[in-house]
């Protein structure tokens, strides 16, 4: 399967944060091809092992999207929305959206009040308030079909063939890597590895990480690495931002100093263009939920640069994903003897 369709495949899929059941049994049905031991944990993430011994290496990309809830139906039968994690009202009039109700999909536009009638006076900017979902149904079906608490995300559509090797679309965040890491999984499948690998679609890393928490803790890893995304630049903006065709090696004070080295020596060795970001201690990924499980793991965080982030469309670079796999594979077959002593803090 090429990376786009595997892309394709994973974003068509809705999976809100808490609500992933339809992008897991995607995943699970990715895995099935490569004819891996594969499994869900009861936080809901999807879990695969291939080779032996140690050290064991978790590989984590989460598979949550932003999305929202439907809040309220109301009398007319429009809906009220929440988000759930990430969205800015701003992006939302004009975007077609997707409800799950309790019989089906429903269709719906993103709508709000034309500027040619607003007040005098009023901001802007929308915000949640200014927003009605339209379903197009009579008020008395909408509140058949849709109640409070069903998941509502950006409607799915294919991936956009932009120029060059880039792509746009919804949900890049954290599906385009993760399509990388289910490929780059495939093909350590049919190897001996001096290694362990998990590989792990995680849940509900965009609004608490329980899912990195959960799986980190059940692994019991000697090494982890989260794989996400970060800033790439819109125009005049490059102040901590990274270039799309450039793989991103974090350093950040809860990430494991020695496994940031052994990465750096992987890119080097496989010619791989990369840059190096300085983060905040939380990193805002799954990195620090699974930094702190299990007496402490080593940890440390690859990321893809991606434009207009928590949008419909976001933009990556398909060269980038092959690069980062080829990163990974590197380490994962350089991995020897003397990994334990590079991992210990005391070194």
């Amino acid at each position: 399967m090429e990376l786009l369709e595997r892309i394709g495949r994973l974003t068509a899929a809705p999976g809100a944060t808490g609500m992933e059941e339809a992008v897991a049994a995607e995943v699970m049905a990715q895995l099935a091809d490569f004819g891996a031991e594969a499994w869900q944990d009861k936080a809901g993430s999807v879990f695969a092992r291939t080779g032996a011994g140690r050290p064991v290496v978790l590989l984590m990309a989460h598979m949550d999207e932003v999305g929202m809830l439907v809040h309220t139906v109301e009398e007319n039968g429009m809906l009220r929305l929440c988000k759930i994690a990430g969205v800015d009202p701003r992006i939302l009039p004009g975007s077609r959206l997707v409800i799950q109700g309790r019989e089906g999909p429903i269709w719906a536009v993103a709508g709000a009040l034309p500027p040619h009638l607003k007040q005098e006076g009023e901001p802007p900017a929308y915000t949640w308030e200014d927003i009605l979902c339209d379903t197009g149904l009579p008020p008395a079906e909408a509140k058949r079909l849709i109640r409070p608490g069903d998941m509502v995300t950006l409607a799915p559509e294919p991936p956009v063939a932009l120029l060059g090797s880039r792509v746009a679309g919804k949900t890049l965040d954290d599906r385009a890597p993760l399509a990388a890491m289910l490929a780059l999984f495939g093909s350590l499948c049919k190897e001996t590895l001096p290694c362990t690998v998990v590989l792990c679609a995680s849940v509900q890393e965009e609004k608490s990480g329980a899912g990195a928490m959960a799986g980190a803790y059940a692994i019991c890893p000697d090494m982890a690495i989260a794989v996400d995304v970060c800033h790439a630049p819109p125009p005049d903006t490059p102040f901590r931002t990274y270039p799309l065709e450039d793989v991103v090696l974090c350093r950040s004070a809860s990430l494991h100093q020695g496994l940031f080295g052994l990465l750096e020596d992987a890119a080097r060795a496989a010619g791989i263009s990369y840059q190096v970001e300085a983060s905040m201690a939380a990193s805002g990924t799954d990195a620090w939920d699974m930094a702190v499980q299990a007496g402490g793991v080593a940890t440390g965080l690859l990321s893809v640069p991606l434009r207009y982030m928590h949008t419909g469309v976001e933009v990556v670079d398909l060269g980038t994903l092959a690069e980062l796999e080829k990163l990974l594979a590197c380490f994962l077959r350089g991995l020897g003897g003397a990994w334990e002593e590079t991992l210990c803090w005391n070194d």
